[in-house]
């Protein structure tokens, strides 16, 4: 009898333990996708939030990325320094949704401002990569490394003895 107490004691222990793991796996799912504040924004706090530069003006943030862009700053991280608040609305669980998500927060904003968003890139953004590469004067180079002198050479080794067949393979 005590073997059975000992197995129901397991058996509560082991369903409190998967209880406990399915309401933290459950709260985990209801908090991906959330926002980081824990609130939902409202359209107008989106836009704010997306427009919010420490430059002062879109204007001069928009100057400012390219310029950013142009010395050979990564466009994600001048996008970061002159919008630092955008990274933030558009995370999602996956690429998809965050890309979707940005280009609705995007249209909101530029139709808050009365202006029509740019037309979405059509193809491969490549040739614009290369072109703007052109325009770009190359980066500086480096000097060469000193000459060093070359290694002081030790005596020449004997030549290896030519290899031999084993004993008893003919």
């Amino acid at each position: 009898m005590a073997g059975q107490s000992s197995q129901e004691l397991l058996a509560q222990t082991v369903d409190s333990f998967a209880t406990r793991v399915q309401q933290y796996a459950d709260g985990i799912a209801n908090r991906l996708g959330a926002p980081l504040s824990g609130t939902q924004l409202t359209r107008d706090q989106a836009v704010q939030r997306w427009n919010y530069t420490p430059l002062g003006s879109t204007q001069a943030a928009d100057a400012h990325y390219h310029q950013l862009v142009a010395q050979g700053t990564p466009p994600g991280q001048a996008l970061q320094q002159v919008y630092p608040m955008r990274q933030m609305l558009y995370q999602g669980p996956d690429l998809r949704s965050a890309i979707d998500t940005a280009k609705q927060i995007q249209g909101w904003a530029h139709e808050a401002a009365g202006t029509e968003p740019p037309p979405p890139l059509e193809g491969s953004t490549t040739p614009l990569l290369l072109n703007l590469q052109r325009t770009q004067p190359p980066p500086p180079q480096m000097p060469a490394p000193p000459q060093m002198p070359a290694p002081a050479v030790g005596p020449a080794l004997p030549p290896l003895p030519p290899p031999q067949q084993p004993p008893g393979l003919t």
